[in-house]
């Protein structure tokens, strides 16, 4: 089974088109990127992989599942980090973990095992009550990153991940 499969797809916007005829095959163990200029239509068809967004024409499957007949399924297979930060700032990076993994319905007893492998993995752990808009732009890449691998998800869709992140944690992630 392939992890993306898209076929003709396209996506307009009002009278802006942002994809025509996009077709994707990406088996599954492959790490692949999706280059182009601003405004080419990669967010676009991140949002189509991840069942945020429907295509106006073709067919995307993802994890073996219609991303507009079934985006649930989908979900729930998937993590998808868009480009900027998209966790709550007002909540700590604990409450964040939290959030998601009762979001992907992370078991209770498997929740603070898995914290504690996240937060040594991102090496976040001395900032576990930091409010997620007081953490630097690489600690909130971080944070945003193990918040989608809390249920371990069998694709992980990510848009320019290292965008505004310092050397250093350009490396560590």
């Amino acid at each position: 089974m392939l992890a993306v499969n898209a076929r003709g797809v396209g996506r307009s916007f009002g009278a802006v088109t942002a994809l025509k005829g996009v077709d994707l095959e990406v088996e599954r163990g492959v790490i692949g990127g999706i280059i182009g200029p601003d405004g080419a239509g990669k967010s676009t068809l991140l949002r189509l992989l991840a069942g945020l967004l429907l295509p106006d024409e073709g067919t995307v499957e993802t994890a073996g599942f219609n991303t507009a007949r079934d985006p649930y399924a989908v979900k729930d297979r998937i993590g998808y980090m868009p480009q900027h930060f998209s966790l709550y700032g007002d909540l700590t990076v604990a409450e964040n973990m939290r959030f998601f993994a009762d979001y992907y319905g992370v078991p209770k007893a498997r929740f603070e095992e898995r914290k504690a492998e996240l937060l040594a993995f991102s090496a976040l752990a001395p900032y576990q009550d930091r409010f997620g808009r007081n953490l630097s732009g690489g600690m909130q890449k971080k944070l945003a990153l193990s918040c989608n691998l809390f249920h371990e998800p069998e694709i992980l869709l990510l848009a320019e991940p290292t965008t505004g992140v310092d050397p250093a944690s350009r490396r560590e992630f």
